[in-house]
């Protein structure tokens, strides 16, 4: 039943942009015949003329009948979950940025069980996304998602908050605070950057976080079944990191934003300094845990201390040749580092974003 509430609202915000469309376009045939039940809505439905092409963009590869949606899909239309810890489960993310070719889906995900209650750790980057998120969870564990935590500001975690609309919605109160001012922008960008992927990104979808994590300024403590803590990626911009607590079982430690398993770091929207010190606190935080970070499979903090001695190198190669005015330290080439797999179209980045944050101590 989320799912499709989800769906016809999702076909509803498409026909509110386009005047040939009616709201009863919305339903099948067979629930225009009264046969099915209201508030079944179908994708199928909404795709029966060139009229509704762009509705059909969005929601085409769900499945074709709402109601049934958890019942009918194929596995290979929906996110995967996979098992990583007894009542924990990741939907893998694609490396890199987003862009039309993966959706937007950049930012793991990660569910875990708590008795009756299912957390999810962000909700992905479209309703459409996160409508057959719904649909793989409620398949894979039989049952619905009672509450998300959104650990950052990031349209690629966020925007799909709106396909859960029964779960309570939870962040720091900056975070928070920030998405409201920041989350129509975003939405802009992302969809510019994932094109048709982002059809289901509409300003009045987005879902601002209500239940807040500790109070304004608070670093560290409890929510659920997990201890938490704040780490900073720049100042002012923090990041939640969740620690599970479960005696005598693996630990795990979600930080978002701050671990990229098997690769180099990605410094897009940080500061140097503060994120490594960031990244210092978490391998203590996470000391002997099993970590699910922005993208990447399980790893542990041997993974923090490779990005911390990039980030090291990276300071090493940049200063002198800044020092001496030398615009060849764009390149910076740091031979160590360039087997890991996002070497070539991270690293360069990395460079200009510490060459611009280093700069300006030259002339104080």
């Amino acid at each position: 039943m989320t799912v499709a509430l989800v769906l016809q609202s999702l076909c509803r915000q498409a026909i509110a942009g386009n005047r040939r469309l009616r709201a009863a376009d919305c339903s099948n045939p067979e629930q225009r015949d009264g046969t099915l039940a209201q508030g079944k809505p179908s994708a199928a439905g909404c795709c029966r003329d060139a009229a509704r092409w762009y509705i059909c963009a969005s929601l085409a590869w769900l499945p074709a009948l709402a109601g049934a949606a958890c019942a009918d899909a194929p596995v290979a239309s929906l996110p995967a979950l996979e098992r990583v810890a007894a009542g924990v489960w990741r939907v893998p993310a694609a490396r890199g940025e987003p862009d039309a070719a993966n959706g937007g889906a950049t930012i793991q995900l990660v569910l875990v069980r708590d008795g009756a209650r299912l957390w999810l750790i962000g909700s992905g980057p479209t309703p459409a996304f996160g409508a057959a998120l719904a649909c793989a969870i409620e398949r894979g564990t039989g049952r619905a998602v009672t509450d998300v935590v959104n650990t950052r500001a990031a349209p690629e975690l966020a925007l799909a908050n709106a396909a859960f609309p029964a779960a309570r919605l939870w962040a720091l109160p900056d975070v928070a605070a920030t998405m409201r001012a920041r989350c129509g922008q975003c939405l802009a960008r992302l969809q510019a950057r994932i094109g048709p992927a982002g059809a289901s990104l509409r300003p009045t979808l987005i879902r601002v976080p209500t239940r807040r994590v500790g109070t304004a300024g608070q670093r560290a403590g409890r929510l659920g079944p997990f201890d938490w803590l704040a780490l900073a990626r720049a100042p002012g911009e923090r990041v939640l990191v969740l620690r599970l607590r479960r005696p005598h079982t693996m630990r795990v430690v979600i930080a978002q934003g701050l671990l990229w398993a098997g690769d180099l770091p990605d410094l897009r929207d940080t500061r140097s300094d503060t994120f490594a010190a960031s990244l210092r606190r978490l391998r203590t935080f996470g000391a002997g845990a099993l970590l699910l970070g922005e993208q990447g499979g399980p790893s542990g903090v041997a993974t923090l201390t490779n990005h911390l001695a990039y980030l090291a190198a990276l300071h090493a190669a940049i200063v002198p040749q800044l020092a001496h005015g030398d615009a060849a330290a764009a390149q910076a080439p740091l031979p160590a580092f360039m087997h890991w797999p996002g070497y070539a179209a991270t690293h360069p980045l990395n460079v200009q974003r510490v060459w611009r944050e280093l700069e300006p101590t030259l002339f104080r």
